[in-house]
């Protein structure tokens, strides 16, 4: 695992304490992870001081009913790198991002049995990278294909596709891209997959996010109206700090890699 050296003052290691407690009194943990992680990454966010919307403007929101109505018209854009100035920066910022500590930290607990299930809103594939088994991405992953019909998925690893694919395999629907666009739904199967982490939750860490995206910020009220106890891991107050057991201000690098070696 990548280490970091530890960067909590005294302060901030009594509640790593507490949270370590929490995650060993738990019965079941689920860790939801946001752009915070990513941005660790080199990964610039959508939202605030140096983020893509900010910058180039937030694109239409009726993304994913332009690409249904023409997706021939939309693969072609891509391609000619005719799309929002937003994508083509985060294009980049993508293909040059490695895992940093906190991802590494991530998998060693997700795998060793500190936490049962990883949901992220990332698309960067980090966490898949890193080898986190029970891993639900819940607004997909930019690199693989999915079938809007059957939600069948196909890896592209490096490769981006330089044409509109052929049609499913498995059923013939229209292929796009994993990410989820504006305007189009959470894949069931994935959102089936996440309500059923969160329902079975008593513990939620939730790292690196603002909890501002809905529907996916939406499972962390789900699980603390159900009584679970919420931890926040984020260097910035945010909407569910008021509803967070502990709010540790701190990078997802240095607390993930702090826990990791608290709890092993």
């Amino acid at each position: 695992m990548h280490k970091v050296a530890p960067q909590l003052n005294s302060t901030q290691q009594a509640q790593l304490a507490e949270i370590a407690d929490q995650i060993r009194s738990s019965e079941h943990v689920v860790a939801m992870t946001g752009a915070g992680m990513s941005v660790e990454s080199g990964i610039p966010p959508f939202r605030g001081t140096g983020g893509l919307w900010t910058k180039h403007g937030t694109p239409p929101m009726d993304g994913y009913a332009q690409f249904k109505k023409d997706p021939t018209k939309w693969w072609s854009k891509r391609v000619n790198e005719e799309i929002d100035g937003h994508i083509n920066e985060l294009r980049h910022a993508l293909n040059k991002a490695e895992p940093h500590s906190g991802h590494y930290a991530l998998a060693e607990l997700a795998n060793g049995g500190d936490i049962d299930a990883v949901i992220t809103q990332n698309i960067d594939g980090l966490d898949e990278k890193v080898g986190i088994e029970n891993l639900i991405e819940i607004h997909g992953n930019r690199q693989k294909l999915r079938c809007i019909e059957c939600n069948d998925r196909v890896s592209l690893g490096d490769f981006v596709p330089l044409f509109i694919p052929d049609p499913c395999e498995h059923c013939g629907g229209v292929v796009k891209f994993d990410t989820v666009m504006f305007g189009e739904p959470i894949p069931p199967d994935v959102m089936d997959a996440a309500k059923g982490e969160i329902k079975k939750a008593d513990c939620v860490l939730a790292i690196g996010t603002s909890a501002t995206v809905r529907p996916a910020s939406g499972l962390i009220w789900i699980a603390e109206a159900a009584g679970a106890t919420i931890v926040e891991i984020n260097p910035s107050v945010t909407k569910i700090t008021d509803i967070s057991a502990i709010s540790l201000r701190a990078t997802a690098g240095v607390a993930l890699t702090s826990l990791a070696a608290e709890l092993n």
